[in-house]
């Protein structure tokens, strides 16, 4: 037998040593069709994607990443992220959504500095990332009394073995340099994400950070994989599908808020890139029934 004894005192990573909790837990298999949340924000949660298998791209905060089997993706709340399902290739995923998170030295609900990349591989401890997260699925999946309290201590446990990872990839990785490229890039994200709601052109954006309308374009263009049109199409959709889910704004009354005067044009842009109509979403993604508890969780796993 070989025993091992736990230290008599730690420091915990969390402020005054209270635990994240756990919203929800998501297992996204390929052969699952989903309708895609594209480019959108969880202002009062973060959300931690692992890669199971397969691989794809994901975009956090403007930026494309690469992913595939044992990365972990953080989506610190506020921060705005897409998928590119074009891209992925037969990719299986788990995801948690988590508020009250308070590590010391970040903002609430964040787990890694803004001046690192959200993307990095678990390296030696995918095994037990991916082992717990399956857990914390698994035993929500069940409906079963006493599971939540068990599943929010599996993943405080999931926070504190990922934020010994994050301190070590962050160790590793050293300073960064933002290039000319990610600054332009990152302005006109600012641009789009203050003015999405309005109507404004290329010009427009070009006149509010001094650079001509070709090379602002094809920076962020080389930068995200979107060009400027492209990506507030998207940021307005996004939003769109957020207000669909969480409010009872008539579908006009959400085209107009989120930027589109036209809400034929609106229902054709979302049908283009959602697959199917505002209405037809919303009634879809939202559990009507107000006692089938668990289908409202297995609703919230697209989120």
């Amino acid at each position: 037998m070989i025993q091992c004894f736990a230290s008599s005192s730690f420091e915990s990573s969390f402020e005054h040593g209270k635990p994240p909790r756990l919203l929800s837990a998501s297992k996204i298999d390929s052969s699952y069709s989903i309708h895609p949340r594209i480019l959108h924000k969880h202002p009062d949660f973060l959300e931690l994607l692992y890669v199971r298998s397969g691989s794809g791209v994901y975009i956090v905060d403007e930026q494309r990443y690469t992913i595939s089997k044992g990365d972990v993706i953080i989506c610190n709340a506020g921060v705005l992220h897409d998928e590119d399902p074009s891209q992925s290739r037969d990719l299986n995923t788990y995801s948690l959504a988590l508020s009250n998170v308070a590590v010391k030295g970040l903002p609430a609900n964040c787990l890694i500095g803004a001046e690192y990349s959200p993307v990095f591989p678990a390296g030696e401890c995918a095994d037990s990332i991916s082992q717990m997260m399956g857990s914390i699925h698994s035993l929500l999946a069940t409906d079963a009394k006493g599971t939540t309290e068990t599943c929010n201590y599996l993943a405080a446990a999931l926070v504190s073995e990922l934020l010994r990872v994050i301190r070590k990839y962050c160790a590793n990785e050293g300073n960064t340099v933002r290039s000319r490229t990610d600054i332009i890039a990152g302005q006109v994200k600012n641009y789009i994400d203050t003015h999405f709601d309005e109507q404004f052109t290329l010009q427009d954006i070009s006149d509010a950070i001094r650079v001509s309308p070709y090379h602002l374009a094809h920076m962020f263009k080389e930068n995200t994989g979107y060009s400027p049109m492209q990506y507030t199409v998207r940021r307005r959709l996004g939003e769109a599908q957020s207000l669909l889910i969480s409010t009872n704004m008539s579908v006009t009354e959400i085209a107009v808020s989120v930027g589109f005067g036209n809400p034929c044009h609106f229902n054709t842009m979302f049908s283009k890139y959602i697959g199917m109509s505002p209405s037809r979403y919303r009634s879809s993604y939202v559990a009507r029934d107000d006692t089938a508890e668990h289908t409202t969780r297995r609703a919230r796993k697209h989120s």
